[in-house]
């Protein structure tokens, strides 16, 4: 099971990624950062779902968890947290 350090580790770094497509450098994750005002398209957050889905290893969207309730990168890291310790892995 990966660690909460872990899984934060992981969000930002795809987040990261995701955002190097449209800016050279992007700005540095302290976790507090808007979804909105980081500059992600619709399109680019469901790539964003899809990649920490393969990374991570669980789908938070499939249950209780709606997209548009995660406002931040730490909402986001919390999701994800939720979703691994509900599946036991």
């Amino acid at each position: 099971m990966l660690t909460q350090a872990q899984v934060r580790t992981t969000v930002h770094e795809v987040v990261t990624d995701l955002l190097r497509e449209t800016q050279p450098e992007p700005p540095a994750l302290t976790g507090r950062e808007e979804l909105h005002t980081l500059g992600l398209s619709s399109l680019t957050l469901a790539r964003l779902v899809i990649e920490l889905e393969a990374a991570i290893g669980v789908d938070p969207f499939a249950e209780d968890v709606v997209i548009s309730d995660v406002r931040s990168l730490d909402d986001l890291v919390t999701v994800y947290e939720r979703g691994l310790a509900a599946t036991g892995a």
